[in-house]
């Protein structure tokens, strides 16, 4: 078939995201022999038209929607990016006839709440690679994709509210390589991106707020660290790029995996650069070595919280000791790190956050230090449950629209309060800075400057713009 396959997310902040999952998908499509056109609106200055012109321009028998993201997770800026989508599929509908499929872990998180708002045909719920060329090779042949694992129906009245659990890809190995030949990497590193790749998928912690394991399942699935690396070099050689960003769960964990990956980039010598999202399980001096040896530029930490009774009412999978022993391996190895903190869990408090900054002074000192609260509510976690047990959550709210948790004892004057602590380290910020025009300044900068990771100098920024404005 002939398949117009559209990246929707448009999200820029702090930098655009190239959109791997829609590349994987495209890569199986093609594999399975349809003829796949890729229309990426990530960085386009005018969607809703190019979109228009693609549709115009060519005969499509199928047109597929990717959607990374419900919204921008900000409950001190909160952003939906339905209206965007729903554009584009009035676009679709005025402009071609065929079926309309939606999927990616946006969708996947909400599967109802899309299809009960879009007129779309079809949903594909879960993991894409296999499950989307099935659909396409069914409407082909005229029958009914009904009964297929993860594909849902929009004339079907069983569509599931979130997370229909579904057969996980077992072997990683087995798949074809994303499509990067696709996208157009240079606009999104322009822009401060990364081409972005996964070493596995899965994740077992069982963090109260989190969806992960509900998109990805909750065992790791692991890559062979020689596919990983193959996958690095021939995109740092067909593209000229050398900016890559690990987007797994967590890099670190397995850390058997990770120091594998490490090994394999250092025996290839890439002339690469690379960031990964990391947590403190395992992360010791030996890892943070290998990392800074294989082109590691920057580590980002997700603590979200650093008391022993935050970690324990969002079920963090570290404690204080752990923490302190991955920002000192960090620093000690020349790792450049943020740290970011998400306030507002179950039965925290102003001096909940005191404490946080507290015992995080007596640790090695991040180059940034993000702080933020509130926590979106999705269907089918903890604080999910959390919340309509304490009464901020309606059991039947519909949570396709972004909601919050917020600890009553945060819930007055938190930008205020939250700033005030936060000033007081230079390394600190808070979201009254992200609203500042200065700051956003400094960023257009940094991209301009091509300063990786982009929060390598903020205790700069913290030391000398946040201290002229107190």
């Amino acid at each position: 078939m002939k398949v117009l396959l559209v990246a929707t997310n448009r999200e820029q902040s702090p930098y655009p995201v190239a959109p791997l999952g829609v590349l994987c998908v495209a890569a199986t499509a093609k594999a399975a022999g349809h003829e796949v056109e890729f229309l990426d609106l990530g960085l386009a200055l005018a969607p809703a038209s190019a979109l228009q012109q693609a549709l115009e321009a060519d005969e499509f028998q199928v047109v597929a929607f990717g959607i990374r993201n419900l919204d921008n997770c900000w409950a001190f800026a909160p952003r939906s990016y339905f209206n965007g989508v729903q554009e584009l599929a009035g676009i679709v509908r005025h402009h071609f006839k065929g079926p309309l499929i939606l999927g990616g872990s946006g969708f996947s998180v909400s599967p109802r709440g899309w299809m009960q708002r879009l007129e779309a045909d079809y949903g594909v719920i879960g993991e894409g690679e296999r499950t989307f060329p099935e659909l396409l090779a069914r409407l082909e042949a005229g029958q009914s994709p009904e009964g297929i694992e993860g594909v849902v129906i929009a004339r079907k009245s069983d569509v599931p509210p979130t997370f229909l659990p579904s057969k996980s890809i077992e072997r990683l190995v087995e798949l074809p390589l994303p499509a990067h030949d696709l996208c157009r990497y240079t606009g999104y590193v322009k822009h401060g991106g990364f081409v972005s790749v996964q070493t596995k998928r899965g994740c077992p912690f069982k963090c109260s707020y989190c969806i992960y394991p509900h998109l990805e399942g909750r065992r790791y699935r692991l890559r062979p660290p020689e596919q990983v690396a193959e996958e690095i070099e021939l995109v740092a050689k067909q593209s000229n790029m050398r900016d890559f960003f690990f987007v797994d769960s967590v890099f670190n964990d397995p850390r058997k995996h990770a120091l594998a990956i490490c090994a394999e980039l250092s025996r290839r010598k890439l002339p690469i650069r690379w960031n990964a999202f990391c947590n403190p399980v395992g992360f010791d001096a030996e890892l943070a070595r290998a990392m800074a040896q294989a082109g590691c530029s920057g580590v980002e930490f997700g603590l979200d919280v650093a008391t022993p009774k935050m970690l324990e009412a969002l079920d963090k999978p570290f404690d204080q000791e752990e923490i302190r022993i991955a920002l000192r391996a960090a620093r000690d190895a020349g790792l450049p790190f943020a740290i970011y903190l998400l306030f507002g869990g179950p039965g925290e408090t102003w001096a909940d956050i005191e404490e946080t900054q507290t015992f995080l002074n007596g640790c090695a000192s991040a180059n940034a230090v993000f702080a933020t609260y509130g926590l979106r509510i999705y269907e089918g976690t903890t604080l999910a449950g959390t919340a309509v047990r304490e009464g901020q959550l309606s059991p039947d709210h519909d949570l396709f629209e972004p909601a919050y948790y917020l600890s009553p004892g945060l819930a007055e004057n938190t930008n205020t309060k939250l700033d005030y602590i936060a000033r007081r380290r230079a390394e600190w910020s808070s979201p009254v800075d992200w609203c500042r025009p200065v700051t956003r300044w400094g960023q257009k900068m940094t991209v301009l400057l091509n300063v990786r990771p982009q929060w390598k100098y903020m205790r700069g920024y913290g030391g000398l713009m946040r201290r002229k404005t107190q």
